[in-house]
This record gives C-alpha cells, sequence and structure tokens, in this order.
C-alpha cells in the first residue's frame, strides 16, 4: 500500500506518511485525502481527479497567465478597430465623380436610329387549313 509523499513540517520536513488514496494526475505522486486537491471543471463542478498541492498551484497560474495573455490580445484587437474607426471617420467623404464627356464631341449629342434597339414587332400565327397538326384529330 502506498504512503503520502507530500512532505510536511515547518522546520524539519519528513513525509506526511498517511495512507495514500490516489495519485497526482499530474505528476503521479501517491497522495492522502488531506493533500489531495480535487480538480475542477471549466463548470467549477468536480472532476474526479486530484492534484498535489504544487501542481494545482502551478495549474491555477497557468490559467491566470493564459487568461491574461487573451485578454491583452482582445485588448489589441479592440484599439485597432477604435483607431481603424476614428481614421474613417476623420477622413472626408469621397466626391462623387461625375461622368467624363468624350473630347471634341458635341455636349448634346442625338442618338443615332441605329443605336436605339428596335422595337419587337407583333408576330402573327396563322394556321393554314389544309396544313395537319399533331394535336388535331382527323374528322
Amino acid at each position: 500500500m502506498d504512503v503520502c509523499t507530500i512532505e510536511t513540517g515547518l522546520l524539519r520536513k519528513k513525509p506526511c506518511g498517511h495512507a495514500a488514496v490516489t495519485r497526482c494526475l499530474n505528476c503521479e505522486q501517491p497522495l492522502c485525502g488531506q493533500h489531495a486537491v480535487p480538480e475542477l471543471t471549466e463548470g467549477g463542478k468536480r472532476s474526479g481527479k486530484f492534484l498535489c498541492q504544487e501542481c494545482a498551484a502551478a495549474a491555477k497560474a497557468h490559467d491566470k497567465g493564459v487568461a491574461a495573455a487573451e485578454r491583452v490580445k482582445q485588448d489589441k484587437k479592440m484599439a485597432a478597430m477604435q483607431k481603424a474607426a476614428v481614421e474613417t471617420a476623420k477622413a472626408p467623404p469621397p466626391a462623387p465623380k461625375k461622368p467624363a464627356a468624350p473630347a471634341g464631341a458635341p455636349a448634346a449629342k442625338e442618338e443615332s436610329p441605329a443605336a436605339k434597339p428596335a422595337e419587337p414587332e407583333a408576330l402573327e400565327f396563322t394556321r393554314e387549313p389544309d396544313a395537319k397538326v399533331s394535336g388535331d384529330k382527323p374528322g
């Protein structure tokens, strides 16, 4: 049977010596019920796994560092977006462009009849009396 190997004592460090009930998830050190720290899920509930006190402190510091780095990244992104918004607000709106007239052409030019689209002519369909149509019945 394993015994807890967490060192206790202020001046004289010695192993705990209590019966181990689990092992650290990270370093696999045997832990007693007193020194086992439950691992928490993101929702704050116990996952059923345990860490030693040193590994739990290191995991907590790592999570704080990751959260701080993520916060800095978000702050930089927001600052860049605000800067872009300020720059676009300061810039004058672009003036609408006028269509350019070709050089040497009169200002009011009449359209030629060829340039106008032809109006569609009405189509007339007439049926000749002696022609057979596939849908007609003889008779």
